[in-house]
């Protein structure tokens, strides 16, 4: 009987292990095929960086006839060296420079000026970051009829000294090669490491117990965990070693146990500082009835100001619902009552609300409007909240005797709306995360310790309702500006 159960466990083992070595046969020609892929990305970069080296050099020698026809021959050297396609676009999607555009992408491109042109802003936006990226699809549609996917990398590349048409030089080398290319080099390594695979087949049979145990002693040691976690003991911690999928469930619990425990302090801190989104409107409501009972306001000012401490209240209420209607605002539900309105005079009207903050810090402000009057098309009251949020926000990070502007400019059709300050600035690390919900940057930034959190976050889905973003830009001790943009009516 004994013997029995050994040969069936024996056939189950073995039906096992072969099953594991042809999932991992899958998974090893994945990983071939992504290690490949990487190093044509890698290739594709250094190529990418040596063009924009030429490209400079070239650039200062413009005037030369000969510069574009070197630059050329360059291009198509590299591109039959890599297998691939190279084109160099504006941050307008022009090409002005190319390899080659066979005719079959050639009817998908755009014609402007006997220019060719990349019909979708996302196939030559230029990143902000400066950071090279690499995609693997169509191109955003362009590539659909071949059949294929592609890899492209994109290298942004600046010139602020070369302005043409009133703007600055800017766009990406983009270079593209199909993937069954770089797939022919996967399945070469890949048979000549299948008499290897086999062995290890063998060797696998042979260790078959002794990697059970390793499985086994694992689970027995997440259960326990799960156990003690399960009675309230928060600091139980999985310490498992190793790179297979039972070390990347024990993370996963890791992780799972670290984000409820985050949870439970955003919660703290969320119920001890919700006050500092309550404090702004009551502090210039009290303001101005201070200054009415005390005689400050004039009688004949008092009516304006009361309307003033009335539209604070009304908002008060709707900031308070908003607090509460958080999750509806993540689902995208958000509703916006578009109407025409002066942004200026909106701004004016969020500077008096925030001008006993701005005095208590003897701060300078500046507007500076390209107009008096701008017209948007947007939500009145939410864009008024969004401009208290990043004005707040500003005088909060602005040390006394600092400065704050709001910018307001035509750009393009919109109007371009900017707050800047010179405060301490954001450090890197926090920037990709200042418009999460409760996240709050270095604390040493400013004297405000009670935010919680959520004013760049309404302010990120309020714009995002209005099919909008709002940008920032930072570097660490110069201070900061967060910008966004409004349809013009």
């Amino acid at each position: 009987m004994f013997h029995s159960v050994f040969h069936k466990m024996m056939a189950i083992f073995l039906v096992v292990l072969l099953l594991c070595f042809s999932l991992a046969a899958v998974f090893f020609n994945i990983a071939i095929n992504r290690y490949v892929t990487e190093q044509r990305t890698e290739v594709l970069i250094i190529y990418g960086k040596r063009i924009l080296s030429a490209l400079d050099v070239i650039l200062e020698n413009r005037f030369d006839p000969s510069s574009s026809y070197i630059f050329q021959n360059l291009l198509e050297a590299f591109a039959y060296n890599t297998s691939s396609l190279i084109w160099i676009a504006d941050d307008r999607g022009y090409l002005f420079a190319y390899s080659s555009i066979p005719g079959q992408f050639a009817d998908k491109l755009s014609i402007v000026n006997g220019i060719y042109r990349l019909p979708d802003e996302k196939q030559y936006a230029v990143s902000e970051s400066e950071a090279i990226r690499s995609e693997i699809g169509t191109f955003h549609g362009l590539f659909e009829d071949t059949g294929m996917k592609w890899l492209t990398v994109k290298i942004p590349f600046y010139f602020p000294d070369i302005i043409l048409d009133g703007r600055e030089f800017r766009g990406n080398v983009i270079m593209h090669t199909p993937i069954p290319e770089i797939q022919k080099s996967g399945y070469t390594i890949l048979s000549l490491l299948m008499p290897a695979i086999l062995i290890s087949l063998i060797i696998s049979f042979v260790l078959i117990y002794v990697l059970s145990k390793r499985i086994t002693n694992p689970l027995k040691q997440m259960t326990d965990a799960a156990r003690k976690i399960s009675s309230g003991n928060w600091k139980t911690r999985i310490q498992i070693k190793g790179n297979d999928e039972i070390t990347v469930l024990a993370d996963s619990f890791n992780q799972m146990v670290d984000n409820l425990e985050n949870l439970e302090k955003m919660r703290r801190d969320f119920i001890g500082n919700i006050s500092h989104e309550l404090r702004t409107p009551m502090t210039s409501i009290n303001g101005f009835i201070e200054g009415i009972l005390d005689g400050t306001i004039p009688d004949d000012k008092q009516e304006y100001y009361l309307n003033i401490v009335k539209d604070e209240v009304k908002r008060l209420q709707r900031l308070v619902s908003d607090l509460l209607d958080i999750a509806r605002m993540e689902s995208g539900e958000t509703k916006v009552n578009i109407i025409a309105f002066d942004i200026c005079e909106v701004i004016r009207l969020s500077v008096i609300q925030l001008q006993q903050f701005i005095e208590d810090k003897n701060i300078i402000f500046r507007a500076n409007f390209e107009q008096e009057t701008m017209i948007v098309q947007a939500d009145r009251d939410a864009i008024q909240r969004v401009m208290i949020n990043l004005i707040h926000n500003a005088i909060k990070f602005t040390p006394e005797n600092g400065s704050i502007s709001v910018t307001v400019r035509n750009v393009k059709g919109k109007a371009e709306i900017t707050v800047s300050d010179t405060g301490q600035g954001i450090p890197a690390e926090d920037i990709p995360f200042i418009f999460d919900r409760f996240h709050k940057a270095d604390k040493s930034r400013g004297k405000d310790k009670t935010s919680v959190g959520l004013g760049l976050y309404i302010v990120k889905n309020i714009l995002k309702a209005h099919n909008e973003n709002v940008y920032v830009e930072s570097e660490y001790g110069k201070g900061a500006a967060f910008t966004f943009y409004l349809p013009m009516g």
